[in-house]
């Protein structure tokens, strides 16, 4: 079978898992009993601003209230024009500033008529729709071909992320398997894509899948003897007031398997794509030259890729980081915040680490082993000297 043959099986194997998994959560669908119609608006005008007199004694700070002229520009009220009033409290956290011009996010509660209108937030969808476009054209303009086989890889795996997994979990599956099954998935979708139909994209998919499932236990392990229960910002708050019955140790758990999958995944595919390379150079290698070789690219690789991946953790947490950066060593790392991230961060380090054996072991045996390179030439020098 060749290489589109194979990639052809995968997605069609990928789309299963999407398409299926909404079908099983009808079963035990989630099913909010009144959900607000959400859609685009345009401010035309600030009608007139005004302090509001009772919450401003009630607060003890100023109270703004807006009136706002809306075109509503999409869904079931499009065309209609209307008046809103957007309550500003001082506080940039919650205020929505808002101008003539700006496009806005409506909140419609129609439950009784008349329907009544809400400011939900700034639009900046077009924004990130540009952003977006600029980060595709560059994947093609500078990986061609390979740019376009990140992006069908990058696709599946936000599908598998946003459609299977978040659905799973939602519907009250295990979230540590079902993180499992979408990593394992969207490793070898991403590896044959990436790398092609051959023995490196096995070695590397094999490798990342391994340390990942080594990154997991580590993580349960760290949660379940630290004693962190899951909530450690405000989403999740929010979340167990909406959904109580769920698991939030093995959601926490499982997050931590899917943030640890991409920087593996780097680890992997550079080790066993550097072996691959020197055996294509070199035939004369055996496994264990090819293993010695791939180590020495790993301790390269895995030094950078944690660091990477820890200051990801920590860019993500940084106003957490000021907030308690006068609080007492003690305290700031019992912190069941700071504990998770650390955890978080930690756990895929680990990740990393053990990928660098497991794929230059897998790597060395299977392309070492491998009767693909008969004809490759046979160089007089050592991987291990030219490496070092």
């Amino acid at each position: 079978m060749n290489k589109f043959g194979i990639i052809s099986l995968i997605m069609a194997f990928a789309l299963f898992i999407v398409f299926k998994t909404p079908v099983f959560a009808e079963e035990a669908a989630y099913n909010p009993q009144a959900e607000p119609i959400f859609a685009s608006g345009e401010v035309l005008e600030i009608v007139d601003i005004k302090e509001n007199k009772e919450l401003s004694a009630s607060f003890q700070s100023e109270q703004m209230v807006q009136t706002v002229k809306v075109l509503v520009l999409n869904g079931k009220y499009k065309g209609q024009t209307i008046l809103i009033e957007n309550n500003l409290t001082a506080n940039p956290a919650y205020d929505i500033n808002i101008k003539p011009g700006q496009r806005v996010v409506l909140s419609i509660d129609d439950a009784i008529q008349p329907p009544t209108f809400f400011i939900a937030d700034i639009e900046r969808y077009p924004v990130l729709m540009i952003i977006l476009g600029v980060f595709l054209g560059l994947l093609l303009l500078v990986g061609g071909m390979k740019g376009m086989y990140s992006i069908i890889s990058l696709g599946t795996t936000a599908l598998l992320v946003f459609f299977v997994l978040v659905p799973a979990i939602l519907n009250n599956y295990p979230p540590i398997p079902s993180a499992i099954v979408v990593a394992l998935v969207s490793t070898f979708i991403t590896m044959v894509f990436v790398g092609g139909v051959n023995l490196k994209s096995l070695a590397a998919s094999l490798g990342t899948v391994l340390s990942v499932l080594a990154a997991g236990i580590i993580a349960m392990l760290a949660i379940h003897f630290a004693v962190l229960n899951g909530f450690h910002d405000q989403e999740s708050t929010i979340l167990l007031m909406e959904r109580p019955e769920l698991n939030f140790t093995s959601i926490l758990a499982a997050a931590v398997i899917i943030g640890a999958l991409g920087a593996v995944m780097d680890v992997g595919m550079s080790i066993a794509s550097s072996i691959y390379e020197l055996k294509s150079v070199n035939n004369s290698l055996t496994p264990a030259e090819l293993f010695k070789s791939g180590m020495n690219v790993g301790r390269d690789t895995m030094g950078t890729m944690a660091n990477t991946l820890i200051l990801a953790y920590v860019g993500g947490a940084f106003s957490l980081i000021l907030l308690a950066a006068n609080a007492p060593v003690v305290k700031l790392i019992n912190l069941g915040s700071v504990a998770t991230e650390i955890v978080a961060a930690l756990a895929g380090s680990i990740g990393i680490v053990v990928c660098v054996p497991v794929t230059a072991v897998i790597a060395g045996y299977l392309i070492g082993n491998s009767k693909e390179f008969k004809g490759a030439c046979v160089c007089e020098n050592k991987p291990e000297t030219a490496l070092r």
